[in-house]
């Protein structure tokens, strides 16, 4: 088997990172109280002439029908999170909830778009 690269196919980011999955546990950290799962994706592109990272940090909670404290709540602890590593809270941070419409939409685009990706360069013609 010989290996060779392949011409740059222009995609509108310079890199997807996905970190791993952060469990959210209500009491005692144990599979069964397990509350929420924080994903963190990171999205490399360049404006101007500098490499800009955005950070999106999602929230995945088990239960639908969270008040507004609880929902806060966990807004919360993705703060937390965010400061645990070093992540500043200005405009290349996004926070949702995964019940937000707009996340959702926003990971499927990103899983998607892996996937056409993928596609690009497994295609023949």
């Amino acid at each position: 088997m010989s290996l060779s690269l392949g011409n740059a196919i222009a995609v509108s980011t310079n890199f997807i990172k996905s970190n791993p999955a952060v469990p959210v546990y209500k009491g005692e950290e144990n599979p069964n109280n397990l509350y929420a799962v924080i994903y963190h994706i990171e999205i490399g592109y360049s404006e101007v002439a500098s490499q800009k990272t955005k950070q999106y940090i999602i929230i995945d909670y088990k239960e639908f029908n969270l008040n507004i404290d609880e929902k806060n709540e966990l807004i919360d602890i993705a703060k937390q999170y965010c400061e645990s590593k070093y992540i500043p809270n200005d405009e290349q941070l996004e926070i949702a909830l995964l019940d937000n419409e707009e996340a959702e939409n926003f990971l499927e685009k990103v899983f998607n778009n892996m996937k056409v990706i993928r596609g690009l360069i497994t295609k023949k013609d």
